[in-house]
């Protein structure tokens, strides 16, 4: 057996492997044998059918499977032992069909594979934000705890400040059945079409609206009503009446024990002075890590953009279409992989990162790291307090599904990755305001959007 290798580019090359009939003899006559031991064959008693009617039966079959059983061993084999990092699968060039009664055959492979780079964190810089919460920030926050467990006052009459629930119903007359559904939404002063006209109705008043008010101004009334395109579309002469159920206004909850343990758990909290020490505690964490992900991110956009940073692109186009036989037009099997190019690029750099720099995991990383990542997620959502052990027993549970498993186990990869080049690239820091800041990250990520 033997392989050789033509290289086309530094990504792309020819292998072609070459087997002597001795590579495979011994197999074939091995499963000859084991047939003959087992075939039944009219005329002969079972197991005793003469070599030469077992092999006219069986021998191209079972030539051909272990030739090609030799041939996928050997490709693999050659792949792993030099290293070759494959993108696509190998594609086998055409060839006329085996002889497999010839003493030696070939088989041809075009591969494409990642370049060889080696990555030198140390010479990439980028700028590193240093951004610290002010009480501006702080009490911005506090705001917002307080809102989102505000007391509900019901109110009589509506002002600026109120939200009013209220039911949309289309006025028919005797028994006909109306053609739109009951709709019950509410509104606020935002909703500048239909607040105005709520706004001077009592509990249980009623406004008639019409078709063509709801059409006005560009369908304007008819969205903060819920009505869909098609529903607008069709609308006639009908009419609606909109009806006030509940008027009610939102009082900040005040800054008081009760509002500590609802968002921090049972005593975390004794005064409004802990309360703003431990949110800007959160917001400084929450500003360092958004500030190392966007330093790591300029580091890697300039590795992306590195010259040696090359895919075997005329590969890949044949790949895409030798894998996926219903795309035959080689224009599209180019945009498919103009439109992946960018990804590949990042998948190689990882890689290389990961290996150079022997980044390893187990599963109580990935465990640790999901139940903060949840925990973080309840906190958004003004939960800061969960007992261990049931958050521990339903991350348990939620890493049974593969796809969380991968999610989070490429997480903790991009984690680890993220050290890396946190601790080797280097860092030209700037103070920036929290302004500025979350201006920087939302550029970002409408960069990582697109």
């Amino acid at each position: 057996m033997n392989v050789t290798r033509t290289n086309h580019d530094d990504v792309s090359a020819l292998l072609t492997i070459t087997l002597n009939k001795s590579d495979y003899k011994e197999k074939v006559d091995d499963a000859l044998n084991s047939y003959a031991k087992r075939a039944t064959i009219p005329g002969f008693r079972k197991g005793k059918a003469p070599m030469s009617l077992i092999k006219k039966q069986y021998e191209e079959a079972v030539t051909l499977e272990e030739i090609n059983r030799k041939i996928s061993e050997s490709l693999d084999k050659y792949v792993a032992d030099n290293n070759i990092r494959l993108l696509g699968q190998p594609i086998p060039q055409d060839t006329q069909a085996l002889d497999f009664n010839a003493e030696e055959v070939s088989v041809s492979f075009e591969i494409g594979f990642e370049p060889e780079f080696e990555i030198d964190l140390s010479k990439y810089a980028a700028e590193y934000y240093d951004v610290e919460a002010t009480d501006k920030e702080v009490m911005k926050s506090v705001g917002n705890m307080q809102k989102r467990f505000a007391e509900k006052v019901v109110k009589d009459k509506a002002t600026k400040n109120s939200h009013i629930n209220f039911e949309v119903t289309e006025i028919v007359e005797g028994d006909a059945k109306p053609v739109h559904k009951p709709k019950y939404l509410s509104a606020t002063e935002e909703n500048t079409a239909i607040f105005p006209i709520l706004k001077g109705l009592k509990v249980g008043e009623t406004k008639e609206i019409s078709a063509e008010e709801l059409k006005a101004n560009e369908n304007e009334l008819a969205r903060e009503l819920g009505f869909h395109d098609i529903e607008i579309t069709h609308l006639g002469n009908e009419k609606f009446q909109v009806k006030v159920q509940e008027i009610f206004e939102l009082k900040d909850a005040e800054l008081n024990q009760e509002l500590f343990d609802k968002v921090y758990g049972k005593d975390e909290i004794k005064s409004e002075e802990e309360l703003k020490a431990r949110v800007k505690s959160e917001l400084d964490d929450f500003f360092k890590q958004n500030s190392e992900a966007v330093f790591v991110s300029k580091v890697l956009e300039q590795i992306y953009k590195e010259d040696f940073l090359k895919i075997p692109e005329a590969f890949l186009v044949k790949w895409v279409m030798y894998s996926n036989p219903e795309i035959t037009e080689e224009d599209r099997a180019k945009q498919i992989i103009a439109n992946e190019k960018s990804a590949l690029i990042a998948q190689m750099v990882e890689n290389k990162l990961r290996v150079s720099n022997n980044i390893q995991y187990d599963f109580e990383e990935v465990l640790e790291h999901a139940k903060l990542s949840f925990r973080n997620q309840l906190m958004s959502h003004g939960v800061h307090h969960i007992g261990d052990q049931e958050l521990h027993r339903y991350v348990l549970e939620m890493l049974r599904d593969r796809e969380q498993m991968r999610r989070y186990s490429s997480e903790v990869l991009l984690i680890k990755i993220r050290s890396v080049v946190l601790e080797k690239a280097k860092k030209t820091e700037k103070k920036i305001s929290y302004d500025e800041f979350m201006k920087e990250i939302q550029t970002k990520s409408k960069k990582e959007d697109k």
